[in-house]
């Protein structure tokens, strides 16, 4: 089958390699889209030889393992890939979805920037879930990174009448703007950089959209809070510069979601969030079913975020785009 290989730093190529191999409790997915996850891009930097990527994804079930009960060919799904180490206190107990060593679809093990990616543990509702008919592969492509946004915004518990500021308008920032709309928070402040990602925000629901590139995102909310702060910050852009903004800007007794991703560790003054008695909340997980609702009643929308597609074919000219191209938001593999 043809898929994205890395070969070195920023060096993806597209390639012929082995077919998928179904396992007893496994299935086999056909691609019908996938897209470039921004921790993709830090992996990309690196020099990693024969990494495949791809877990934002979606397509259609073609083979299922003899263990697995209630998939069947020709469902429309998309799935959370991960291998269980079979050794751990959770392993050994039959539960190898809370696998504490667990590999990973991706990264440990090739994802689905493929023309097929394998699902080895795969178990309906839990780790593959049915897509309604009203999604489409995109859509449905778009349910990982959003389940990301959902599962951080309702950690936080944000209230009708709260102002909440969301830090970093990437795709998983972009989506906690609308998942805050569908919530009826009735104030959500956003901040970041590149015009179209500022426009974005815009679209998707944002009331207030701050341009970090030429203002000082903490100075500008707190004017436009009349210097009371947010009630909670959605810290999504994972540097130095957002996190201390985030404590400068949250309210006495307000949260900080930590979702972001730190390439670096943090320097900080505790006694800062200790004095305001700030909560610092980190949030690593997500809920498909909850996304997948959020498409399908139209609640939110996938569309104001996908900017670019490709081919398998032009998966290095795809990758490039990603990371460089300042109109790119979403970049999504679309399949045949």
């Amino acid at each position: 089958m043809k898929a994205a290989v890395m070969r070195g730093a920023k060096e993806i190529r597209t390639e012929t390699v082995p077919d998928p191999v179904l396992e007893p409790h496994g299935v086999i997915i056909k691609v019908k889209a996938c897209g470039i996850c921004g921790s993709d891009l830090h992996v990309y930097k690196r020099d990693e030889q024969g990494t495949i990527f791809g877990h934002e994804f979606s397509g259609d079930v073609v083979a299922v393992g003899a263990q697995v009960k209630g998939i069947t060919p020709g469902m429309r799904v998309t799935a959370v890939g991960f291998k269980p180490c079979g050794k751990c206190f959770w392993c050994a107990r039959g539960k190898g979805h809370r696998c504490s060593n667990m590999a990973l679809l991706g990264y440990q093990f090739p994802g689905a920037m493929a023309e097929y990616v394998h699902i080895p543990f795969a178990a309906i509702g839990r780790t593959v879930f049915p897509l309604p008919d009203e999604l489409t592969y995109e859509e449905a492509a778009s349910v990982e990174p959003l389940s990301i946004s959902y599962f951080s915004v309702n950690r936080a518990q944000p209230k009708p009448d709260e102002s909440v500021a969301v830090l970093g308008l990437g795709v998983i920032g972009l989506y906690a703007v609308q998942v805050l709309k569908s919530f009826g928070v009735a104030r959500i402040l956003a901040g970041g950089r590149r015009d179209a990602r500022l426009r974005a925000a815009t679209e998707c629901g944002a009331d207030e959209v701050i341009d970090a590139a030429v203002q000082d995102a903490a100075a500008a909310v707190m004017d436009a809070t009349g210097e009371m702060g947010v009630n909670t910050v959605v810290e999504c852009a994972g540097v130095q510069a957002t996190f201390d903004q985030a404590v400068t800007m949250a309210r006495g007794g307000g949260k900080i979601m930590l979702v972001g991703i730190f390439e670096q560790p943090l320097t900080w003054d505790p006694m800062a969030v200790i004095a305001k008695n700030i909560s610092l909340i980190g949030c690593l997980g997500g809920n498909f079913p909850a996304a997948i609702e959020l498409l399908r009643s139209r609640k939110v929308s996938a569309k104001p975020l996908i900017t670019h597609r490709f081919t398998l074919d032009q998966a290095a000219e795809a990758f490039r785009t990603q990371l460089q191209d300042p109109d790119a938001i979403k970049v999504m593999f679309t399949m045949d």
